[in-house]
């Protein structure tokens, strides 16, 4: 079996570290932040290139955040053809990764 290496493991898999852009909706509601992200990725759908969305992590006792409505949309669009890769960003802390 042949071994691959670091740059053939991250054309593969993704980057997920860095993007072409950021997206960092903090500690908005959902009702604000997914219009803000589907204007942010129907700007940056025709120049292609990847996009990190952030939010406020979770915390003990710090209610909802924003991971189930996020994932739902972006899971939605990938769906659609219009997104090519979502991911988790589990080392970053709260967010996804996607590509156009």
């Amino acid at each position: 079996m042949p071994f691959l290496d670091l740059d053939q493991i991250i054309q593969l898999a993704g980057d997920q570290v860095s993007a072409d852009s950021e997206l960092d909706l903090g500690n908005l509601s959902a009702a604000e932040a997914l219009p803000l992200l589907a204007e942010a990725l129907e700007a940056r759908r025709p120049a292609g290139g990847s996009m990190i969305v952030r939010f406020r992590p979770a915390t003990p006792g710090g209610g909802e955040t924003l991971f189930l409505p996020v994932g739902r949309y972006l899971l939605e669009e990938k769906r659609a053809g219009r997104l090519s890769r979502v991911a988790h960003l589990l080392e970053l802390g709260a967010g996804f990764y996607v590509e156009f």
